[in-house]
């Protein structure tokens, strides 16, 4: 029965899941390991209180997209907020993608695009990262797109789960050379030095994703946020369901606007964290990190990886196992913890891979 009802390029599909572990430090999804801070927490909830939680949000979301148009220098119809930046990747695939088309994904990435990209009917064809850096192969990547006339070409900077960034000469360079959308994922922006805010100015065929998820320590408020040309915009927004965005997400993003400060400090801190624990890896024997603009370290070892990711759990550690990612045999994502969580993963990994 099931045969007739579900689309067989759905039925064919590995869900995007996570197996449960019980552990006591949890270093596997990339979040903000200080947390929203309590006062920030108190904000929110005087705040909320004085909402009426009967009503509906905001159908337009006018205040937090005018507090995130300033925030991002841009004016208010250039940005589109969502329930997570997830919901935008499927909204903006639900308007630009149909039975048939191609959705060009370099890879390794955020396995979330090629699935989401096949539900809905489109082919993803992937073009491999460069071996050793993981740098992109603009050249590749135009000629696939331009080869099967992509639709769309998705791009993660600083890439997920690699750690680097992709150069703006090459981002650029596929840009113009692509007649569909380039959709550019940044989540992990704020932890690197790079920002391609300009790329809208200069092009009507891109769109920038962000989270409050990584950067902003509201992981579990689930909000994201879409800049693009105001008409491109416009369009995307016909997919998203009305009232996606709940009150208590959207007050939360306003708590954390009002106090930016404080996610600066702790961008600066789990920046140093990072190094820190880059060079530590980096001097453990059979531990190979590659180098990392985001809040995560990509790490090979020598001792297989399941070994690995069975010692660190056995400790209690939840490290993400990235070993079945095209090309990242033997490799774990670490993500960077406090200073006291990341010298607890070292020692266990010190320990499990000698």
């Amino acid at each position: 029965m099931i045969e007739t009802i579900i689309k067989p390029e759905v039925r064919g599909l590995t869900p995007y899941t996570l197996q449960d572990h019980t552990y006591r430090y949890k270093l596997n999804q990339n979040e903000n390991p200080f947390g929203f801070p309590n006062g920030l927490k108190e904000a929110f909830w005087r705040r909320v209180r004085e909402r009426d939680w009967a009503r509906y949000p905001d159908f337009h979301l006018r205040q937090v997209t005018e507090r995130l148009a300033e925030h991002a220098g841009v004016s208010p119809d250039m940005v589109l907020v969502g329930n997570g930046s997830n919901e935008l990747i499927q909204v903006t695939l639900m308007v630009t993608v149909s039975r048939g088309d191609t959705v060009v994904i370099p890879t390794p990435t955020f396995t979330l695009y090629a699935l989401l990209a096949t539900v809905l009917g489109a082919t993803p064809q992937s073009v491999t990262l460069r071996a050793g850096n993981f740098a992109l192969p603009a050249e590749d990547i135009i000629a696939a797109a331009q080869a099967k006339q992509a639709r769309v070409v998705i791009l993660c900077t600083p890439n997920n789960p690699t750690g680097n960034i992709h150069a703006e000469a090459d981002v650029r360079q596929i840009i113009e050379a692509c007649d569909g959308l380039v959709i550019v994922d940044e989540a992990y922006h704020e932890f690197c030095d790079q920002d391609f805010r300009a790329l809208l100015d200069d092009y009507e065929n891109v769109v920038l994703l962000r989270t409050f998820s990584k950067a902003w320590g509201l992981a579990g408020a689930r909000l994201g946020y879409l800049l693009g040309r105001p008409d491109l915009v416009q369009e995307i927004a016909k997919a998203k369901l009305p009232y996606g965005l709940n009150i208590f997400s959207e007050t939360a993003a306003l708590v954390a606007l009002d106090h930016q400060e404080v996610m600066r400090e702790q961008v600066a801190e789990i920046g140093r964290q990072r190094d820190l624990l880059f060079g530590a890896l980096a001097g453990l024997d059979g531990v190979h990190p590659y180098p990392s603009q985001a809040n995560f370290i990509l790490t090979r070892f020598d001792r297989p990886s399941g070994e690995v990711f069975a010692a660190c759990l056995e400790q209690g550690l939840l490290v993400r196992d990235v070993s079945h990612y095209p090309g990242l045999a033997g490799h774990l994502r670490l993500s960077v913890g406090t200073a006291e969580e990341n010298e607890i993963l070292l020692a266990v990994l010190e320990k499990s891979t000698k």
